[in-house]
């Protein structure tokens, strides 16, 4: 248990160091949903067990234990040098940390001790804050199982709750926000309740108690906060035809500085510019998808080489020798045939031929010397791996075909004039977007926003714009696609298993005629 802890602490602080690289140019490249799935990375470590691999091993046959007669006399032994020994002795009792378990047990309580307090503390706050807000709300809508209500205590629309799933608006939502401004407001948090984004945010925090003494999660769960924001923005622009003005002036107006644990907001100054930012960056659907295709095949990758693995022996025992000779020596155990590699599509592990036996039901035979039962497993052994054979080399067809597909799309996609005249579209949204906070500053002044906090903040998002490169951005997207190598790989892979295939049959068909 010990060993897994430990092991677990070490990998998932490895693949947070990882994400944390990674999700930068992952969300450039293939979007906000991609930087947000990356977190499944160490998630789905911390939850792994152990990998155990069993190994078969012959037990010893101990020989009988001697016994010797009690009644046998010890003749001229004296007593006094063992009462002397028995004085002599110190008295070795054990220390304080030795009585408590030693420091490994000491550790372990120190850190579940930690883990449950920060954890019962949030929770505790959680509760707190939910019963202040619901306390003073009053229901005004619902949508599926989502109460919609109405509350003193929030200052911007804010959801929260697993069973009862409740999105919490502020009373002056109708008056401070116009009609597309509350759709979207209201969208985004539908989204965090549709996409299970609240039950990954318990899970989470579950974990960072887990590690309260890890400063990398901390800095984590941050940046997983924000990930998971971003990502829900960029589905609920996907939704909404893209209308980036108006949601980027919902996220300014709803911007209060509070939120909630265990919630998903609208209102966190403290990314409101990082994701403004975001939302300028737009990727294609090929492009989204090839990103899910990545985080599916780094989670696969990541997994079994960073598992805590261990060998577990499992000791078969042996009969006893016969006791009718016992002078005669013991005939020496013949050494098992090495076993010959097996494809990595035919589950025929239990039968494999070397110099002419086959290694089956724990024993060497011939062909020959198997039973009508053994020799027709053998046969539909055999005809199960020509089938296989046979299928490999359909899907070598496949494979190609399929890699030149996903290739071509992908570059009928990416059109170089219908970026660049988003990006006009983006600079004239983001200039009308200035004109309407320069018309209404005396409203956002007296709602308790500031306009020129606002305008830089957009004025941000407009640098950001300007300075994208459209060519060096299709340039890098098609280059880091080699559609060569890609093909190359798969197709040594499937190679190495036809051939795999295609020595085991040549064995089997040369133990057959033994």
């Amino acid at each position: 248990m010990t060993d897994w802890l430990l092991d677990t602490l070490i990998a998932t602080t490895a693949l947070m160091v990882l994400v944390l690289m990674l999700r930068a140019p992952v969300r450039r490249q293939f979007g906000a949903g991609a930087a947000y799935a990356l977190w499944a990375l160490p998630a789905a470590r911390a939850v792994m067990p152990t990998l155990t691999h069993t190994v078969e091993r012959a037990a010893p046959v101990l020989p009988a234990a001697e016994t010797v007669p009690a009644a046998t006399p010890i003749v001229g032994l004296s007593l006094a040098p063992a009462a002397h020994a028995a004085t002599a002795i110190p008295d070795a009792s054990p220390s304080l940390i030795e009585q408590l378990g030693g420091w490994p047990t000491l550790l372990l309580i120190a850190w579940l001790v930690g883990a449950g307090a920060l954890f019962a503390n949030r929770m505790h706050a959680y509760m707190t804050e939910r019963r202040h807000i619901l306390g003073v709300a009053h229901q005004v809508g619902k949508v599926g199982s989502v109460r919609i209500v109405e509350s003193d205590a929030v200052h911007g629309p804010i959801a929260f709750g697993v069973l009862d799933r409740v999105i919490a608006l502020p009373p002056t939502f109708n008056d401070h926000y116009s009609r597309d401004e509350r759709r979207l407001a209201l969208a985004h948090e539908l989204a965090h309740h549709k996409s299970g984004d609240l039950v990954a945010n318990f899970f989470a925090f579950v974990l960072l108690s887990l590690q309260w003494f890890n400063p990398l999660a901390w800095m984590s769960y941050a940046a997983f906060r924000f990930d998971q924001e971003a990502a829900c923005d960029a589905r609920v622009l996907d939704d909404a035809g893209d209308d980036r003005v108006t949601y980027g002036r919902a996220i300014a107006k709803a911007a209060s500085g509070r939120a909630l644990m265990f919630a998903s907001a609208l209102d966190d100054r403290n990314t409101l510019k990082r994701r403004l930012r975001e939302m300028m960056n737009h990727t294609t659907r090929g492009r989204r998808m090839a990103g899910k295709l990545l985080v599916i095949g780094c989670v696969a990758l990541a997994l079994p080489l960073t598992a805590t693995k261990a060998i577990e022996y499992v000791d078969v025992p042996k009969p006893p020798a016969p006791p009718a000779a016992p002078a005669a020596p013991k005939a020496p155990k013949a050494p098992l045939a090495p076993l010959a590699p097996t494809a990595p599509v035919a589950p025929i592990a239990a039968m494999q031929s070397a110099d002419g036996h086959v290694f089956i039901d724990g024993q060497h035979k011939k062909y020959s010397e198997m039973t009508a039962e053994e020799r027709r497993e053998f046969d539909e052994g055999m005809a199960e791996m020509r089938e296989a054979l046979e299928d490999l080399q359909r899907e070598r067809l496949d494979v190609r075909a399929e890699i030149a597909e996903a290739m071509a799309e992908a570059r009928n996609e990416i059109d170089r004039d219908e970026i660049r005249r988003e990006m006009e579209e983006a600079r004239a949204e983001i200039a009308e977007a200035m004109a309407e906070i320069d018309a209404e500053r005396d409203q956002i002044i007296a709602d308790g926003g500031d306009p020129e906090a606002i305008k830089a903040s957009i004025r941000a998002a407009m640098a950001s714009v300007e300075a994208m490169d459209i060519d060096a951005i299709v340039e890098g997207a098609m280059a880091s696609v080699n559609e060569a190598q890609i093909e190359a790989q798969v197709e040594a892979s499937l190679a190495q298993a036809e051939a795999s295939i295609r020595q085991s049959l040549t064995q089997m068909e040369q133990a057959k005629r033994q």
